[in-house]
């Protein structure tokens, strides 16, 4: 596995260095859903961009692929039985069974550490929420109550935690909750939008994206816990979207539609050795990474 160690340097603003990046593409396997074929579905590419592999096959949209902890396993959003609902299927795409079943939709589980749980994003309230679930679909609880929209939940590397997205206070700022819901509270406020929230995979950082109200664009950004101290990586055109950290966190994978469509994107975890993963112009989203 091909894997740098990344130095972190504070100073008045914070930023990150690797220092002699060579010119070296990172390793594993990324999931992300595509409309390449005319509807969503679930696809399968190495970080290289080798043996890309359709996972899916139905008429109805699946979306959101997130892979287990061990590999193993796909959890994923998909209306094929009416609904939006989670499933998890193998990593081959065969085996798909259905988890949740509500009147209201389900999007953006997240795997704990573990493999134990998922957390995820649902209506079945009438609510937008943050609920947890058993990884077979058992023991549902819910974990946020407020009167905006809570989304794009996901757990620290420790378990302990769950970051998210929420419009609570007005426009979406990313949130951090006890595992169990307690002692929710906001790390960034600003005038913009920040959404999409991933934990570094040593926890002490998080890649979010950050929108820029009454513009057609949004950046990634890495901030520290506590919110205050965070560095743009990328600066282009459009929306770079989704970061997804490598499992040995020196790499960021994106949606970015820089070239006009959404396609995927790898770079470091400082902003440079940016390369283009996929190229496909009915667009490409949602990637999550595994060695």
């Amino acid at each position: 596995m091909f894997c740098l160690f990344i130095f972190y340097i504070w100073s008045s603003v914070f930023s990150l260095i690797i220092p002699g990046m060579p010119d070296l593409i990172p390793s594993g396997r990324i999931v992300f859903y595509s409309q390449r074929d005319g509807n969503a579905e679930i696809y399968l590419i190495d970080a290289d961009g080798d043996n890309l592999k359709r996972l899916t096959y139905n008429d109805a949209d699946d979306v959101c692929p997130a892979w287990s902890p061990d590999g193993s396993l796909i959890a994923f959003s998909s209306d094929r039985d009416g609904n939006d609902e989670i499933y998890v299927m193998n990593s081959d795409g065969s085996n798909p069974q259905r988890l949740t079943n509500s009147p209201g939709s389900e999007f953006h589980a997240d795997w704990s550490p573990d493999g134990d749980y998922i957390a995820f994003r649902s209506e079945v309230d009438g609510n937008v929420d943050i609920y947890v679930m058993k990884s077979d679909g058992s023991e549902l609880q819910r974990l946020t109550t407020s009167e905006g929209v809570d989304h794009r939940p996901n757990w620290s590397p420790d378990g302990q935690k769950i970051i998210f997205g929420s419009n609570r206070d007005g426009n979406f700022e990313i949130y951090i909750m006890d595992s169990d819901g307690q002692n929710q509270h906001r790390l960034t406020e600003t005038p913009d939008w920040e959404i999409f929230p991933r934990y570094s995979p040593d926890g002490n950082y998080v890649a979010y994206s950050y929108g820029y109200n009454g513009q057609p664009r949004a950046d990634i950004y890495i901030m520290d816990l506590t919110g205050f101290e965070r560095n743009r990586i990328t600066n282009f055109y459009g929306r770079e979207e989704n970061p997804i950290w490598s499992p040995c966190g020196n790499f960021l994978v994106f949606q970015s539609e820089h070239h006009g469509d959404f396609d995927l994107y790898i770079m470091s975890a400082d902003g440079s050795n940016i390369y283009q993963l996929t190229d496909n112009e009915n667009g490409d989203f949602w990637p999550s990474w595994i060695q």
